[in-house]
């Protein structure tokens, strides 16, 4: 019986699926039961399958008022990744892989190297008091040693001064605290060269997310709801209603001839309150981390630099004494390895820079676009593009690029450019509007 079943579920499967061909990827399940004779159950559990298989987006068909699926066409395969994904997923591996390797030593070779040279420092010093004439790289590594000393002092003496109040009210002049403080000194290593680790995203957290909010709001999302929750334009949005409405049995229906409502009475089901899902968090209120060189203060940088230029200058000079008084292996480990190590240590960071520059970019015009996007869905009536400019608070100086996002908005969130009768433009968004009000 249970073959029969499967092999029913198949044959219907295949002829939606011929069908959807057939209307290069647009169909309604009335039109499909129309065409293939099967109920309009069969239907939406053969598109059911046909979503959880391909991507596909759901939508209002505004002639028809009902439930319109969208399939790129040709079919793609979910979740099937492009040869840039694939290539970017290689990369973030390798890298991910040297990172680990690069750290699991990095701490511990720049202090090692940083005491091995300080000793050998000290015994040369050592040697070269009894006979100055018979070893004059003394008077090279003696020299060193006076810079070091001195470029320590003049860090402590640039450091910043701040202005601190006592239990009394009076300000105290005092040097700017390490704002590190509890900060693992190796920990501010590996920021100095690959950056201040950032929070990991949770691929999963965008679904957990609205399930949390379609228990809140009765088992009800449109995809409006998944806009203001995530900030996707609306063909997005479209997408992943109909990925959740076949992943978590929610049932797509027209409301009011015209909002696409997506009804998951299942999930208001709980039996164990205690057990916390995701939290609801509007996409204008998640605001990421600023990108930085190396988090660290100047203080800090300054210690992890000192110290690697000693390593990197004593691994220069000790060069030619190691290769005249040890073995090639010896002298590798001695002079070779810091030396490489010591310049690298300094090239990642270098190079990251125009890396963090750019992200840091776009991450101040994403934030841009949170201001004018939480002005966009809470408004209640049109405005003009100069209105929402000022009621986002935009600065002078950005709002040449909020212009420019506004107008990105526009399109993605499919907005409405209408005159009043003063000939100005007002812009309103009626869709979304109508779909944020559905409970």
């Amino acid at each position: 019986m249970s073959n029969k079943v499967n092999s029913s579920e198949e044959k219907n499967l295949l002829a939606i699926e011929k069908i959807v061909e057939r209307a290069k990827g647009k169909i309604t399940p009335e039109d499909a039961a129309s065409a293939t004779g099967l109920s309009i159950n069969e239907v939406q559990d053969a598109l059911s399958r046909l979503v959880e298989l391909y991507e596909c987006r759901v939508t209002m068909n505004p002639e028809k008022g009902s439930v319109q699926f969208i399939f790129p066409f040709p079919f793609q395969k979910r979740g099937r990744k492009t040869f840039k994904e694939i290539a970017t997923a290689i990369l973030a591996a390798l890298w991910k892989a040297f990172q680990v390797v690069y750290k699991a030593a990095i701490g511990i070779i720049l202090i090692v190297y940083t005491v091995i040279f300080i000793v050998i420092l000290i015994a040369v010093m050592f040697g070269t008091s009894r006979d100055r004439d018979d070893n004059p790289i003394g008077d090279i590594i003696g020299g060193l040693l006076r810079a070091i000393f001195e470029a320590m002092f003049w860090t402590s003496v640039l450091q910043p001064v701040q202005y601190e109040v006592d239990r009394s009210g009076y300000k105290y002049r005092t040097y700017q605290k390490d704002k590190n403080k509890g900060k693992n000194f190796i920990k501010s290593v590996y920021s100095f060269v690959f950056g201040p680790d950032r929070p990991v995203y949770d691929y999963l957290s965008d679904a957990k997310e609205a399930i949390a909010f379609i228990r809140k709001n009765n088992g009800k999302i449109t995809a409006g709801h998944i806009i203001a929750l995530t900030g996707v334009n609306y063909e997005e949005a479209e997408r992943r209603l109909a990925e959740y409405s076949t992943k978590y049995k929610g049932e797509l229906h027209v409301v009011d001839d015209e909002i696409l409502v997506a009804d998951f009475t299942q999930l208001l089901n709980t039996t164990n309150p205690p057990i916390e899902g995701g939290k609801i968090e509007f996409y204008v209120d998640e605001i990421e981390p600023p990108y930085q060189i190396t988090g660290n203060t100047g203080g800090r940088n300054s210690v992890i630099i000192a110290m690697n230029t000693f390593n990197l200058i004593m691994s220069f000079v000790l060069y030619p004494v190691a290769s005249q008084y040890f073995s090639s292996g010896v002298a590798f480990f001695i002079s070779v390895f810091p030396l490489v190590f010591s310049i690298t240590f300094f090239l990642i960071p270098l190079a990251r820079i125009p890396y963090v520059l750019v992200k840091e970019k776009k991450r101040k015009l994403n934030i841009l676009r949170k201001k004018i996007f939480d002005i966009i869905v809470s408004a209640d009536v049109p405005l003009t593009a100069e209105q929402i400019i000022e009621y986002a608070k935009i600065n002078q100086s950005d709002k040449a690029n909020a212009m420019a996002v506004l107008e990105k908005l526009i399109l993605d969130l499919e907005g409405k450019i209408d005159l009043d009768e003063n000939g100005k433009a007002l812009i309103h968004f009626p869709r979304l509007m109508k779909e944020l009000k559905v409970k």
